[in-house]
């Protein structure tokens, strides 16, 4: 018996890639007035599914963040190569062709470049690395066998200071929209 689920379950492990795609509406908390700012998020991604439910999710993308300040033209803009790992939970069976899932997990990002509505350069004023946590839901749809598109919605928020002046707290925060093709790199 033990054996037979251990069988089942190597055979359910499967590792499939692919570009992904989206938006991301961020903010930067402890700057007064911010609000809302739209950027890119372009990258390739790798989930490996453990089995039938459980998985894990890696990216990695450019992803921009930054805020805009209300009442006036400001803009920060924050460009980071951006990783994160997530824990995924799908629901359904492996035959369904739509299957919801939720997920979260940490991130890393490495700032690249900070600029203001001007086009200043401002990374001196922001720390080079933000640290975070996301959580998530979304949906795989079956295109063709083992051939995915991915609808990813997920909520992040910075965990650590990403301000340089010590006296100041700047944290991102933000929605991400995406959307990516997954082909699978090993067999089922």
């Amino acid at each position: 018996m033990v054996s037979t689920i251990l069988i089942s379950q190597s055979n359910a492990q499967t590792l499939s890639v692919g570009p992904v795609l989206g938006g991301n509406f961020t903010k930067i908390s402890g700057i007064t007035n911010a609000k809302s700012l739209s950027g890119l998020n372009i990258g390739a991604f790798a989930n490996y599914s453990i089995n039938e439910h459980i998985g894990m999710g890696f990216k990695l993308t450019f992803s921009q963040k930054g805020t805009a300040v209300e009442n006036s033209t400001g803009t920060v803009r924050l460009n980071y190569l951006q990783l994160p790992i997530t824990g995924v939970y799908y629901f359904g069976s492996i035959g369904n062709s739509f299957r919801p899932k939720i997920f979260a997990g940490p991130y890393a990002g490495a700032l690249i470049s900070a600029k203001d509505n001007d086009g200043n350069d401002i990374v001196g004023v922001y720390k080079k690395a933000d640290i975070g946590g996301l959580i998530g839901l979304g949906f795989n749809y079956s295109l063709k066998s083992r051939t995915w598109l991915n609808i990813d919605a997920s909520y992040s928020g910075s965990l650590t200071n990403i301000a340089e002046a010590a006296n100041t707290t700047y944290k991102n925060t933000g929605l991400s929209i995406s959307a990516g093709l997954s082909f699978p790199i090993s067999a089922e």
